[in-house]
């Protein structure tokens, strides 16, 4: 008899959400880090035998998080430029839900972003087991407008460069993703068609576009926002702006800094009822503090101090934040405004259909990676987190 080297594991016993549907008593079952079968609770008879069982306890089952703009977190960020610094940022965000992501890179001199690109690129090529797992980069920057810099270095920003832009893609070995721009930048609009050939995504963010500058970019390939609200031009009835123009247009999708601070309660409701639920994505754009605890460390090369859960300058400005993606969804379901499935799908489904990844990620279907969380009903708290098959945290209570 041949003994099965890859034994099916069972999570059962939980209330399944699949990105499509609620299955409550039903299992899904894993192997060789897919999901093979989702089944409900009339069809737990056709389970596979000598599997390994994981009692969910009652708990949510759900397709793992996906963060597409995340600078740091557990004492990394990718201003290191450290593959030492990425693990820790894998490590830290997966403790919160977290089972694949973007690292965002900031602005920077050619030779620093190259490095950080090639950075990334080195521990995708060697992989990581014990954390989330790395997409690729998103590069925030460098052509962005310094009228809107937010807590970012203008010093770094430049006018658009073709030849450097290739440059970037080449280094990160296509392992780019995704890129933030000005679209009113001079040359700009030759960066976003270029996206267009090489499958990266183009978003609108730290920009000072009015509605004609931001509908060329759109009609050039822009299809996303960089942390809606936050570093862009404002809406004035004589002028639309960035936000105006991006809110109205129903193929543009956009993601939220859900900690109530970069975007009050009242402005997000706004955004729900302007924008429906598909077509947003839940991010944390932390850094290097996020899931630890402190009140000041150094990011980007700057001080940023920590008050009522805020990340700040020392002059006040807002710099990124400490947010993790559970408590985004809670906070998200928490207006009241959104159902508990559409907060799951910004978390999953929606940012991998943005990046592209959803044909194996953001969903618990067959053939999909068995990236999957046990989480607590209402509150969010991960108590597992399996990345492609493996637990990579694990709580007591589970």
């Amino acid at each position: 008899m041949i003994m099965d080297r890859n034994p099916c594991c069972v999570i059962k016993n939980g209330r399944i959400f699949t990105s499509r549907m609620f299955i409550n008593g039903g299992a899904v079952v894993i192997k060789n880090g897919k999901i093979i079968d989702v089944l409900d609770k009339a069809h737990l008879k056709f389970l596979p035998r000598r599997a390994k069982v994981i009692d969910a306890k009652l708990n949510l089952v759900v397709p793992g998080f996906i963060d597409i703009h995340c600078h740091g977190g557990g004492g990394g960020d990718t201003s290191d430029s450290s593959i030492n610094s990425l693990r820790k940022i894998s490590k830290a965000h997966a403790r919160f839900g977290t089972t694949s992501m973007l690292v965002t890179i900031y602005p920077h001199s050619k030779k620093v972003i190259s490095e950080r690109l090639k950075t990334v690129r080195k521990l995708m090529e060697e992989g990581f087991d014990k954390g989330a797992v790395i997409l690729g980069s998103h590069l925030e920057g460098p052509y962005l407008n310094p009228r809107r810099s937010g807590a970012l270095k203008k010093k770094f920003f430049r006018k658009p460069d073709i030849g450097e832009f290739l440059q970037f893609i080449k280094d990160s070995g296509n392992t780019l993703k995704m890129i933030t721009i000005a679209p009113e930048l001079p040359g700009a609009i030759d960066i976003i068609k270029t996206c267009r050939k090489f499958h990266i995504r183009a978003a609108v963010g730290h920009s000072d576009a009015n509605y004609e500058e931001t509908i060329n970019g759109i009609n050039a390939g822009i299809n996303h926002v960089t942390h809606i609200f936050n570093a862009m031009r404002r809406i004035h009835h004589r002028d639309p702006g960035v936000m105006g123009t991006v809110l109205i247009n129903n193929e543009v999708t956009a993601e939220l800094i859900a900690d109530f601070h970069h975007v009050h309660p009242v402005v997000v409701t706004l955004l729900l009822i302007s924008k429906h639920p598909d077509k947003l994505a839940l991010i944390t754009d932390s850094l290097r503090f996020a899931g630890l605890a402190g009140k000041k460390f150094k990011a980007d090369g700057r001080i940023i101090h920590i008050e009522d859960g805020v990340a700040h300058l020392s002059d006040g400005t807002f710099a990124g934040s400490i947010l993790t993606m559970n408590k985004a969804v809670r906070n998200i379901v928490d207006t009241g405004r959104v159902t508990i499935d559409d907060a799951l799908k910004m978390a999953s489904l929606n940012p991998a259909k943005i990046i592209g990844v959803a044909d194996r990620k953001g969903s618990l279907l067959p053939e999909r990676d068995a990236d999957i969380l046990i989480l607590k009903d209402r509150s969010f708290d991960v108590l597992m987190t399996m990345v492609e098959g493996r637990i990579v945290f694990r709580s007591p209570a589970i």
